[in-house]
């Protein structure tokens, strides 16, 4: 994988959303995009990883306790 995959499809996917706006004011963008890819992370490495939380903490970085409050944030 390239690593300038991901950022070509954020753009991407941001320029269709701000075409679909039509011109309507946007906010919340930042929080948007942040909550859609970080819940969109952990499901998949949750999934990868057949629901092991202290493997998927170890694989994201982050300890278990937060990883099992953002399950719960996101409904994972």
């Amino acid at each position: 994988m390239n690593t300038t995959d991901l950022p070509k499809c954020i753009n991407a996917k941001l320029e269709r959303y701000f075409t679909q706006l039509k011109g309507e004011p946007a906010t919340g963008i930042h929080k948007m995009v942040m909550n859609e890819s970080e819940s969109i992370t952990i499901k998949f490495v949750l999934d990868m990883v057949e629901k092991n939380q202290s493997e998927a903490s170890r694989i994201l970085g982050m300890n278990r306790g937060t990883l099992k409050k953002k399950i719960e944030l996101y409904k994972l």
